[in-house]
């Protein structure tokens, strides 16, 4: 592996440096949930152990909070965030409304909740700023699986290289996701946010399009995700408008909310309202 992916933090030459700092990534927010808790035990692990459904932004700020420390926070705070997560999921088990046990350190599990930020990453990258070569390709997901090795996944468990990633990728959407109650929720239009009513319906309206356009095809059709040519343009809109942006702002302005996350102490609270309920063992 080249050096420039053989440790973290990413830094200034690294692909990782360039990918995941883009702030149109965060279009990606619920078409990845979706992609996460579409798998049954992935599912009962959010439902069972965080307080997703009473205070979803929390748990948006605090995967957010965990992801950009280790991946660009200084080496010392990186190495921190890995052995908070591993400790939060070390406290996250238990049994699925099918009656099939699961624990979050599973390495099947924590290798499919990281493979979702990778490809919907990717994806967003891509579709609003070009295609990468395929040597940046192959770069990009070498450094990101370190960032698999500090969630907890063993080494040598990552699909080897970018196009087993893909074949992986296909397999696990054909064979092993399915609507489950968690995904019902998120898909809920009727959902109350702790956010002004106008902005409330205009964040799941944006939410629904986002997953339209970057959820597989057919998951998106088992989900009952409404999808025309009319949403797709509506879609490519919004990505043309973050391209255009992007030539005209320097990166290190775009790049700025990312640096300021990064800095924080603690996680964002923004709509945050309610403790944890009794009991619940907050997961990334």
């Amino acid at each position: 592996m080249d050096t420039t992916a053989s440790r973290l933090p990413f830094r200034p030459g690294d692909v990782s440096w360039t990918v995941t700092r883009e702030p149109v990534l965060g279009l990606g927010a619920a078409p990845t949930l979706l992609l996460q808790v579409t798998h049954p035990l992935v599912a009962a692990g959010v439902d069972q152990h965080s307080d997703f459904e009473r205070d979803p932004f929390a748990r948006l700020w605090r995967t957010a909070d965990i992801m950009l420390k280790l991946s660009f926070a200084d080496a010392e705070t990186s190495a921190r965030q890995s052995r908070v997560l591993r400790a939060m999921h070390k406290r996250v088990e238990g049994v699925s409304d099918e009656g099939t046990p699961y624990r979050a350190l599973d390495p099947d599990l924590l290798t499919w909740v990281w493979a979702t930020l990778v490809h919907n990453a990717l994806d967003l990258y891509q579709r609003t700023f070009g295609p990468l070569s395929d040597a940046d390709r192959e770069r990009f997901y070498q450094e990101q699986k370190l960032i698999a090795h500090a969630c907890g996944v063993p080494e040598g468990h990552c699909p080897e290289g970018y196009a087993e990633f893909r074949a992986y990728f296909a397999r696990v959407v054909r064979e092993e996701l399915r609507p489950t109650a968690t995904s019902a929720k998120l898909l809920d239009m009727d959902r109350r946010l702790p956010l002004p009513a106008p902005l409330g319906s205009a964040y799941l309206h944006l939410n629904l399009l986002a997953a339209g356009a970057l959820l597989p095809p057919d998951l998106r059709r088992t989900l009952g995700i409404p999808w025309n040519a009319r949403r797709a343009a509506a879609f490519n809109a919004l990505l043309r408008a973050n391209r255009a942006g992007a030539r005209v702002v320097p990166a290190r302005v775009r790049h700025r909310p990312t640096d300021y996350l990064v800095a924080r102490d603690k996680p964002l609270r923004l709509f945050s309202t309610r403790r944890a309920r009794p009991g619940a063992t907050r997961a990334a």
